[in-house]
């Protein structure tokens, strides 16, 4: 499996999901962005309709694909003391159990 790469754009306020990520939780229609701030962890979860916000992803083959998030990234910044605007990527581990990709904030680096 390639490596699942989450690339947090502060400037144009969007998360940008890379092929990997989308491979690894099986191309799904819907995810759920979920954050803990106190252990600096994001995950990407997989998810039906049916849950709580789901945020809908294109049915057309894509290699990445960007989802907008501007409070949760200005959420982000506030709690990882980025006092910029740098695009930052953030390595991520997949959870199987879980069926989720955890992107560990503490690692995230310089674009």
């Amino acid at each position: 499996m390639n490596e699942m790469i989450l690339t947090l754009d502060m400037k144009d306020e969007l998360f940008i999901l890379d092929e990997a990520t989308l491979n690894a939780l099986n191309r799904p229609k819907q995810v759920q962005l979920l954050i803990n701030t106190q252990q600096r962890k994001l995950v990407l979860r997989a998810c039906s309709a049916g849950d709580d916000e789901p945020i809908f992803l294109p049915d057309t083959p894509i290699i990445s694909t960007e989802i907008s998030g501007r409070k949760i990234l200005m959420n982000i910044r506030k709690n990882m003391g980025w006092n910029d605007k740098a695009t930052r990527v953030c390595p991520g581990t997949y959870l199987a159990n879980h069926r989720a990709v955890c992107f560990d904030l503490s690692k995230a680096r310089l674009a």
